[in-house]
Formats: structure tokens, sequence, C-alpha cells
């Protein structure tokens, strides 16, 4: 692997806005240079105070000097405030290519969902930062490097030996700078597992709040998320001590080297002028040693917070590097794009979703479907169109686990599943609608409108919502909401009762008229009278339907039963 692949990987995240980001790094290197010029300016100030007295050139000196500071100032004003979106856009893409990896149904750009929702939040709140700030380091190491090669140009001119003291040792500090970067990494990642560890806890906490408070175990809770809390301030302090620490020591290194110049130079009959110009270009360049060693942190860290988000979009390859790849983002377009454009961002269109083709369902088969880990060996089961299957079994026999490893959802140790005789390899990207749709056991429903709840983004029309909601029988409850489908329901549905909020979660699946519905223990929260409206609405509406359950209703009006007890 090269060794630019993390500036590489750095650059690609840099050019999802080009215009705003280069624009704004050329305003700092050019900021970073401009002392050349303002040192300059300075020791011909004290040239003519020291031969002439204050004269009109004096003042017209100190006005330039003036001048070339506020322009200056102005300068990384503009930088700044070009550079800054760039670096939010960039911190932007990435997030946004880690929730499509960790939302998208099978395919190439789908991710693994092993790492717990707290730990996403932090990384996609940190590790994005990180990334980019190692470029930051390389502009202004070039800012650096090109102010000192202009500084030790014009000193050599002065005194050679001078300035080879004052540079030589500064570069060995520089170079010196790599025995820490290794230390440096793994500072960051404890920092970085024990913020984590926090963020997962407190979310965990959250959504069983209902149980701590039952429980009475909110001492418990607190007394674990102040030990979370301690390790976590722990490991902080580390990683942020070692970093001050290393600037300190090169500051500290490079006033050192100013000082030990400046005494060479003074062995000679030196001009207040060009002791002057030394002084400046010296103080200019203590910042070099600490560029490199900004770098060469700033590498470490890069490699920490790459790998923890690469973890969510899952493994690069030499074509495909999905943490990195850019995508549209209207709201993102660059400034020039909107100026000669103003009304490009509202008059372009999201590209929507990609359905795949419809095949009509004739026969699922599903052959010696192996989970070793839930307990689950050679399971076999055939489903024709429009029938009723119902798989059942007591608490822990593995009937979600089964559901979720035929639709891809959950990885089978073997088996197959074929679709009217053809062998299905990517089932997590062959089972969403209009193919199959899915209801889990607990309904997932987010704090918004009903309506948009059940549409979830899908561009689907009021006649489809409006059937969905019949076939899962729900609508005599939705006329019935203050505000019908545009009642917001609340976080996680809450405003809905358990059995509204299964139905709701019914309705959006049954809305696509998917060829096969796969439910989950839906009717566990509904009363025997609406079960069996439900049941027999599906039927005449002739759903094929593959569903777990251990209600009698549903076992007595399946057309076949797999009993995983047995």
């Amino acid at each position: 692997m090269s060794f630019f692949t993390n500036e590489r990987r750095a650059v690609r995240v840099a050019n999802f806005r080009a215009e705003w980001y280069w624009i704004g790094t050329l305003g700092w290197i050019l900021w970073s240079i401009s002392p050349l010029g303002s040192g300059w300016l300075t020791s011909r100030v004290f040239r003519t105070l020291e031969t002439s007295g204050v004269t009109v050139r004096f003042w017209f000196l100190v006005a330039g000097l003036l001048s070339a500071q506020l322009g200056a100032a102005l300068l990384i004003y503009a930088a700044h405030r070009i550079y800054i979106p760039g670096v939010e856009a960039g911190k932007a893409l990435i997030r946004a290519n880690v929730v499509n990896a960790q939302t998208v149904s099978g395919g190439p750009e789908a991710a693994p969902r092993t790492v717990p929702v707290g730990d996403v939040l932090t990384r996609l709140r940190d590790d994005p930062f990180d990334v980019l700030f190692l470029l930051d380091n390389w502009i202004d190491m070039v800012g650096s490097t090109l102010f000192s090669v202009g500084a030790v140009a014009v000193m050599a001119t002065i005194d050679p030996l001078a300035t080879f003291a004052g540079v030589v040792p500064m570069l060995a500090i520089g170079f010196a700078n790599r025995m820490v970067g290794t230390q440096a990494r793994r500072y960051r990642q404890r920092s970085r597992a024990a913020a984590s560890s926090v963020g997962d806890f407190l979310t965990a906490s959250f959504q069983a709040s209902l149980t701590v408070k039952v429980a009475g175990a909110q001492k418990d809770v607190l007394t674990r998320f102040d030990e979370l809390s301690a390790e976590r301030a722990k490991n902080a302090v580390h990683d942020d001590t070692w970093g001050e620490c290393l600037w300190t020591l090169n500051q500290a290194a490079a006033d050192l080297c100013v000082g030990f110049a400046l005494l060479v130079a003074a062995r000679g009959a030196q001009t207040t002028e060009e002791i002057t110009l030394f002084v400046s270009y010296l103080a200019g360049m203590v910042w070099l040693p600490q560029r490199v060693g900004n770098i060469l942190v700033g590498r470490r860290r890069f490699q920490v917070s790459a790998q923890r988000l690469d973890e969510l979009v899952g493994p690069r390859t030499v074509t495909d590097d999905h943490l990195v790849t850019h995508r549209p983002m209207p709201i993102l377009q660059p400034i020039l794009l909107r100026t000669l454009s103003p009304t490009l961002t509202s008059t372009y269109v999201a590209p929507t979703r990609q359905y795949v083709d419809r095949t009509p369902l004739d026969e699922l088969v599903v052959s010696n479907v192996t989970i070793a880990a839930r307990g689950l060996v050679d399971v076999n089961l055939t489903l024709s169109r429009g029938s009723l299957t119902i798989i059942s079994g007591p608490v822990g026999s593995g009937k979600t686990s089964l559901l979720r490893a035929i639709i891809g959802l959950l990885e089978a140790d073997s088996g197959e599943v074929r679709w009217n005789g053809d062998v299905i390899a990517d089932r997590a990207a062959f089972f969403v609608p209009p193919q199959c749709a899915y209801v889990s056991q607990v309904p997932r429903l987010f704090a918004d409108s009903l309506h948009d709840n059940l549409c979830l983004g899908h561009p689907l029309s009021a006649e489809a919502v409006d059937e969905g909601i019949r076939l899962a029988a729900f609508d005599s409850d939705v006329a019935e909401l203050p505000h019908g489908l545009s009642t917001p329901i609340g976080a996680r549905g809450v405003r809905l009762s358990g059995g509204q909020a299964q139905r709701a979660a019914a309705a959006r699946a049954m809305a696509h008229r998917p060829e096969l519905l796969v439910l989950d223990d839906l009717t566990s929260a509904l009363d025997g009278a609406t079960e069996l409206e439900l049941w027999e609405r599906l039927s005449v509406a002739g759903f094929t339907v593959l569903a777990a359950s251990n209600r009698p209703i549903a076992l007595d009006r399946a057309d076949q039963v797999i009993d995983l007890g047995r």
C-alpha cells in the first residue's frame, strides 16, 4: 500500500466540493507566506528610522506595513469563509455514505450492522473531522515550507552560517517527531473507544428507560455511567495532553534554535535591518517542526478514525471506497454554480429509489437453511402463491431468525432460497419492495406524521396508502385520529397503542402490494376480532404471506404450519 494512501482518501473527500476547499486552501497558503513581505517591510522601517529618522519615507513604510497586516487579516478571513464550508461538506459526505451503507438493503454498498447505535452516533460525530484534518496539517506544512524556503533564501544572502545554525536544528526536531506517532495513535484509539462506550450506554439507557424505572435501577445505571465517563475522561486527557505536550516541546525547542541562530549572527557586525529580518523570519520558521509533528500525529489519528468509519461502510476494494464515494447532495452545491444558477437547488430533483423489477411469485422454496447459533438445522419449506404459511414454536426456537435469514437480514450458515426456481444469491438486495415487504416484531416508527411513516420517503400514491391502511385493518383507527394521516405520532410511535403501531407498520408494508409479505408476530397486540379481520382481508387480497405466530386464529387459518418446536 502506498505511503500516501491516507492522503489520497482525504483528498477525494476534499474534492467533493473542490471549489470551496481548494480556493480556501490557497488563501491559507498565501496567508502563511505573507510574513515574508511584512518581515521585509519591518526591517525597512527600522533601517529608515536608524539612517534617516522619522521622515515621509518612514511613515510611508509604516503605512505599507499596516496595510500588509490588514491585507493578511482580510485574506485569512476570506479563506476561512470559503474553506470551512468545504470542510463541512466533506464531513457531510462521509456521514451520508455511512448512513447509506447502514440502511441500504443488500448489494455492494451494504455494510454489516454490527456496531451499536450509540457507537455509530459517536463515530459520525467525531471521526469525520480527523479524516479531513489530515489535509489541514498538510496545508499548514506547505505554507510553512514555502515561507521557510523564501526566508532561508533571503537570510543566506546576509549570513549563511547563522542561517545554517537556525535551520538545521529545526529540521532535526521535525524528524524527531516521527518517534511519537505510534503512541499518538494508541491514545487516540483509546479515547475514541471510551467515547463510543459512553454514547452506546446512553442510547441503550434511553431506549430502556421504562425498564430502568420499573426495576428501580436508576442508581445502578448512574453508577455505570459514572464509571464509563471517568474512563472516557482519563483517555481524553491522555490524548489531548500528549498532543499539547508535543506542541509545547516543539515550540520551546524551536525558540532555542532561534536564540542560537541569533547568537551566531551576533558574532559579526549585523545592522539593525539585518537583525530585525533574522528575528522576523526565524520567528516564522519555528512553526515548521511543529507542522511536521502535526502531520505525523494527524496520520495516526486519520488511521484510527478511518478504520472506525470503514467498519460502518464495509471493506474497501481496489475499485470501490464507499467511505469517500461522491453522491448527489444538492444543498451543498458549489458557490459558483449557485451564483450562475440561483434556482439550481430548488429545481434539482433527487433520484428516486431504484426498485427491483417486479417478478410475480409463483413458488418460494427454502432448502436446508441452517443457523447453528439459533438451533436451526436444515429447515425446508415451500410457499405457493396466495398461501398463508405460519412459523410457530416456543420462545427462543428461532422463528424470527428463520424469517430474517430467508429474506437476507441475517446470514445463515448454509441453505438456499429459490424464487420461481431461481436461486437468489443476494437475498437482502432482492427481498425489497415490490418483491417483498417485512414487518418486524417491534414496529419501527419515526417522530413524524402518520402519513410520512407510511410512505417512508417512497413516492406512493394516495390510493396505495389508503389501500395499505384498509388491508391492515387500520382504517377505523385512522379515522378517529385528530388529524387523520397528518397526525404526529411521536418518537417511536408513542402516541399510538401497541396494536395501532403494529398495524401502522403493516399498512406501510402492504401499501407496496408486495409479492411476498413477511410478518413477524404481527398480531401479538391485537384483540381477536381485529386479528381475524386482518387475516381475512389479506386472504381476500390474495397476498402470499409468511408469518411467525403462535396465535390460535393465525394457526387455524394457515394453509401450512412449520412448527420449530418439534
